[in-house]
């Protein structure tokens, strides 16, 4: 039966951590004002701190809810807005001698701040096992690793698994991600009194109604909190919303890239960020252009055949990475069995001799893909979006109506496939499965994330050859 005693002192617990991150969201209000070059009157900064604390908690930011540090950084921004408008509105009916700049400046530190002390304060609660739950995952197959995997990733979901319940016979016994396969399902009453779980996670979106009632009952026996993983892994979830029709659960989604008012807000921050991109990277693309031509004379760029929007192809520019004769090549390197199989597979060598000295730096610092600036300036490419293919991939993976539904809109320089693995995927039906993601979730924030990622995905050189 669940422990009334251990359920009192885990709420306590979450209250103290509650008033504990409002204190330190306080102290980082005043901090905003100390570190800028002028003073503020206490009236002000009463009114800022309580606006600032107000606005947190109206986007649930002290109910430990977020999963990933990227919702958390998106409610944040949120409640900065919010901040914001309010403050103004204050210095508009109040006279204080705070300019609206300033007043933007204090508020803009907030964000960076709270960011830095939410994230290393959820660290240090993950570290000491404070709120971290305990789960048992009942289900060994594709949907309870995949959970196991994203809980053991992230800190922000303070939660961590202790074993698997599966009835498949041959997992008995065995461990699966690391963990122990304890039993079978029946068996969860008996597990549950020798590791007191805090929670217990049904991953088995196969299972009938029936038997997810039978598991519920039994579980809900012994355990205060079930979570359900449903068969929606890789399908619209950030824009998903449960709703309730008179008992009937229903989930509602949107696709955000069928607005024509989001595909202008996109199109213009295409145009916008390859702008700016272009003036940050034309210093080390002009030196890049020059190593290149001084290692063996010739072209600098490199234009390769792709599927752009609606199927139609184009070229994408490249930093020239191969020597100039590298088709003559391939041919004498097809003719290996092994060889081929891998380039069928990838459309690529992870041991390629074509590739020239400095190409060998360009590939893994994707230093190489920077003329694709010039693409997304001429239209034919997005900043980020899906993982721009040859046509031979749409013939033998993709098939016609899935490359159709993709390609609706522009490939991208970068993408959900490239912060999640890039090459190292080797199951190319992911691939496809990353990309259809991406249109289904598509919002600016999710672009924001993925370039955030993609810098940090190009500084650890992980995937790419």
């Amino acid at each position: 039966m669940v422990s009334q005693k251990s359920s009192l002192a885990n709420h306590l617990s979450y209250y103290f951590l509650m008033f504990a991150q409002i204190f330190l969201d306080i102290c980082l209000c005043q901090i905003c004002f100390l570190i800028m070059p002028f003073t503020v009157e206490f009236g002000v900064r009463v009114f800022f701190t309580g606006a600032a604390i107000s606005c947190l908690a109206f986007y649930g930011l002290y109910g430990f809810k977020n999963w990933t540090f990227w919702e958390e950084t998106s409610l944040v921004f949120k409640a900065w807005v919010l901040i914001l408008v309010i403050n103004i509105l204050f210095l508009c009916t109040e006279r204080f001698g705070l300019s609206a700049f300033r007043l933007f400046m204090s508020v803009s530190l907030l964000v960076p701040l709270t960011l830095t002390a939410r994230y290393y304060f959820r660290l240090m609660l993950f570290r000491f096992g404070l709120l971290v739950k305990s789960v048992i995952i009942l289900g060994a197959g594709e949907a309870g690793e995949i959970f196991a995997q994203r809980i053991s990733s992230s800190p922000f979901t303070l939660r961590k698994a202790i074993c698997f319940l599966d009835d498949d016979e041959s997992k008995q016994g065995g461990e699966v991600c690391g963990l122990p396969v304890a039993g079978k399902l029946s068996d969860f009453g008996k597990v549950q009194s020798e590791v007191k779980a805090d929670e217990a996670v049904i991953a088995i979106p196969t299972a009938t109604r029936e038997e997810l009632t039978e598991m519920l009952n039994d579980v809900e026996e012994y355990i205060e909190s079930v979570l359900y993983v449903p068969n929606m892994y890789m399908l619209t979830v950030s824009t998903a919303t449960m709703r309730n029709l008179d008992g009937m659960p229903v989930i509602s989604s949107s696709q955000g890239l069928l607005n024509p008012i989001n595909r202008f807000f996109k199109t213009v921050i295409d145009y916008v960020g390859g702008v700016v991109a272009l003036l940050l990277a034309s210093p080390i693309m002009i030196y890049i252009a020059w190593k290149i031509k001084r290692e063996d004379g010739g072209r600098i760029f490199f234009g390769h055949a792709r599927v752009g929007q609606y199927l139609k192809p184009f070229k994408v520019l490249k930093f020239r990475t191969m020597v100039e004769n590298a088709e003559e090549i391939l041919k004498e390197m097809l003719k290996d069995e092994n060889l081929r199989r891998e380039f069928e597979e990838a459309f690529k060598f992870k041991d390629d001799k074509r590739i020239t000295h400095i190409g060998k730096f360009l590939r893994r610092t994707s230093l190489d893909e920077l003329p694709q600036i010039f693409n997304v300036l001429k239209g034919e490419m997005s900043l980020t979006g899906p993982r721009p293919i040859v046509q031979k991939e749409v013939e033998l993976y993709y098939g016609y109506e899935t490359a159709r539904h993709i390609f609706s809109v522009k490939p991208g320089m970068t993408g959900y496939w490239q912060v999640s693995g890039r090459n190292d995927v080797d199951n190319y039906q992911q691939r496809i499965e990353f990309d259809l993601y991406y249109i289904h979730n598509w919002s600016v924030w999710l672009d924001i994330i993925i370039m955030i990622r993609t810098v940090k995905e190009v500084f650890n050189g992980s995937g790419a050859y």
